[in-house]
């Protein structure tokens, strides 16, 4: 199977003008010469003037060092990689080049001349311009049709089936028009009826069996005699294919006239119109029905869970939760504070099979070193000084039910051997104590840091990482969930009117622009807190701009291209020291801060508070090590 699909060059201008050359997958030579793939005839190429040749996957065009030059899109080159359309010019011969897979635009010798100019409103109105006066009725009916359907899928089959129908009378002069569905107890069933005033068989319509079964059978449109209330009838049936369904659009009109090849055509191109609208419609429909019903899926699983969102990223972490909570599988929730880790952690333990028994969160930042092993692990009386009585741990008081560690990046080194011991084996130790004590529980954990850095660093546990990462579930931040903006601020609004004892309230159009446009840096926790202060601010129903504001004080939404943006950096740079040593840090600094004052030494001692002789001691150590430092201004000790 070849790399690339092979290719063409088709001669624009020159003496071969209008000839075309395939090129191989390898590629070929240009150029006069017997052996070359386009072998042209202009005596101003050379015999082996350039060739196309594979390099990397693509086709290139190389001429590395030829007498004769050779241009591409009207500049030197001596390797290029060929994209379609690109000109080539050898001597007095244009070629453009083309996959066989792509549409070339070319630049022709002479500029093309627009004859006409229509947009779709004209065309719909050439129904009554002269000439063809049917042939200009069916093709503007088209028209107006398409352009109708743009909407109409978005409402649904029976929107599209409508205006189907009713294009009938226009395209066709029908006089009725329907679109007819085959149920799957084999009764025909109209799902659109279209009929012109004063039709006296109005909107019924008794349809021959055979001929259903013969159009719905064999996809051929036909052409009928028919008889209604008022007379004889001339109709039209034309399959309307729908995946695996076939349906039919009927269309009549009075008299036994009969239809002719221009209306049958016309009523084929309009059921193909209409068919890849139904399509359109029925996937439309599905997706939004299957949205609905995984939606209603998670929310049984998950219970009362606060997890609010429909956003495409909200739904496909809900889709995970719901998934994985009915396990007793660890997981790792990984996301920036304020985003929801805690949250999402109870929720997984509330739809988990564990659900009855307790859900016990430690703060593994919040507790010291000497305690967090008591803490997670219990102790025996006299074990340590003030333990004047036996006391179980966290692993213990969840003991049939979810432990979860929350920043477990914080945890002491020394402590994560002791916790992987735990994992592995459900088995704790109290301290001070010498039997051990079996546990049945569920971990989970997590982090707003990246444990992946931290391993590399050398500050957690590459074994403990791949115990906790059995399953690992990305929080998204609040700025990749723009759509859930509106309907977590209301929620809010409505928890904290409700618990202050305030009439229902709703941003203004005002303060939701302003909602929108904030980056929530602090994620929902950031925004919880601003609909907390809003609702306890604003006097009226409807919350202005004025009462959305952040925690310093600024209103929300308009600091974002500076603070916003700071705080985002700020945090980048914080993350891209993980990793480094205290030592390459602060050499870092102190050598950036020199620069700065550019080899001053009193003034960048003064910046980094440190006396000038501890600077001094420093830059010499890193000029032992080979480090190269500013040199001093003229006049200054080094």
């Amino acid at each position: 199977m070849s790399l690339v699909p092979p290719a063409r060059l088709i001669v624009i201008d020159g003496p071969d003008l209008g000839r075309e050359f395939d090129i191989p997958s390898r590629g070929g030579g240009i150029g006069r010469g017997e052996d070359n793939a386009a072998q042209l005839s202009d005596p101003a190429v050379s015999r082996a003037h350039c060739s196309i040749e594979l390099r990397e996957g693509a086709l290139c065009l190389v001429d590395e060092g030829s007498r004769n030059k050779t241009l591409v899109n009207g500049e030197l080159v001596s390797v290029h990689r060929l994209e379609a359309g690109d000109e080539i010019v050898v001597g007095k011969t244009r070629l453009t080049y083309l996959p066989s897979d792509g549409v070339a635009m070319t630049r022709p010798a002479a500029p093309a001349r627009v004859t006409m100019e229509i947009g779709t409103r004209e065309l719909m109105s050439l129904a009554g311009a002269p000439g063809e006066a049917r042939a200009r009725r069916h093709l503007a009916s088209l028209a107006g049709l398409g352009e109708r359907l743009k909407s109409e899928i978005a409402r649904g089959k029976e929107a599209v089936a409508r205006a189907t129908a009713e294009s009938c009378l226009a395209a066709l002069g029908a006089d009725r028009g329907f679109v007819i569905v085959r149920e799957p107890s084999g009764r025909a069933q109209p799902i659109a009826t279209a009929v012109v005033q004063g039709d006296p068989a109005g909107g019924s319509l008794a349809l021959p069996r055979d001929i259903v079964e013969k159009v719905l059978g064999h996809g051929k449109a036909m052409a009928v005699e028919a008889s209604a209330a008022g007379g004889p009838r001339a109709a039209l049936a034309v399959p309307l294919t729908v995946g695996d369904d076939v349906a039919i659009l009927w269309a009549e009109r009075r008299g036994a006239a009969p239809w002719d090849t221009l209306d049958v055509m016309a009523a084929g191109c309009l059921a193909q119109i209409a068919a890849a609208a139904l399509a359109a419609a029925e996937t439309q429909g599905l997706l939004t029905r299957g949205q609905a019903a995984l939606q209603a899926t998670i929310d049984e699983r998950l219970g009362d869970a606060e997890l609010i969102g429909r956003s495409q990223a909200a739904l496909a972490l809900l889709d995970l939760v719901a998934r994985v909570a009915p396990t007793d599988a660890t997981v790792l929730l990984g996301g920036e504070s304020g985003s929801g880790k805690e949250m999402v952690s109870r929720a997984i333990h509330r739809a988990s099979r564990r659900a009855q028994g307790p859900c016990v969160a430690v703060n593994c930042a919040a507790l010291t070193e000497t305690l967090i092993e008591s803490e997670l692990f219990g102790h025996e009386k006299g074990a340590f000084t003030g333990a004047v009585a036996q006391r179980i741990g966290k692993f213990e008081e969840a003991d049939g039910g979810t432990l979860l560690l929350d920043e477990i990046s914080e945890m002491d080194l020394r402590l994560q051997s002791k916790l992987l011991r735990a994992l592995q084996e459900r088995v704790i130790d109290r301290v001070g104590g010498n039997k051990p004590v079996p546990v049945n529980i569920r971990v989970l954990a997590t982090s707003n840091r990246d444990l992946a850095a931290l391993v590399r660093a050398g500050e957690f546990r590459e074994d403990l990482l791949y115990r906790l990462n059995v399953v690992n579930l990305r929080i998204p931040p609040l700025r990749e969930r723009k759509d859930d903006l509106s309907t977590l601020s209301q929620f809010f609004l409505d928890k904290y009117a409700r618990a202050n004892g305030r009439p229902a309230k709703r941003l203004s159009p005002g303060a939701m622009d302003q909602v929108l446009a904030h980056r929530w840096p602090g994620n929902v926790r950031e925004l919880e807190n601003a609909m907390h202060r809003a609702v306890l601010l604003s006097n009226a129903e409807d919350v202005g701009p004025d009462a959305i504001r952040a925690p310093d004080g600024a209103p929300v939404g308009q600091r974002d291209d500076g603070a916003g943006a700071a705080i985002e950096a700020g945090q980048a740079a914080a993350r891209a020291l993980v990793g480094r040593t205290v030592a390459d840090v602060e050499q870092d600094l102190i050598l950036e801060t020199l620069t700065h004052c550019l080899g001053n030494r009193t003034h960048a001692a003064h910046i980094l508070g440190i006396s000038i002789r501890t600077l001094r001691n420093k830059l010499k150590l890193y000029a032992d090590d080979g480090v190269k430092v500013p040199p001093p201004p003229t006049g200054q000790a080094a």
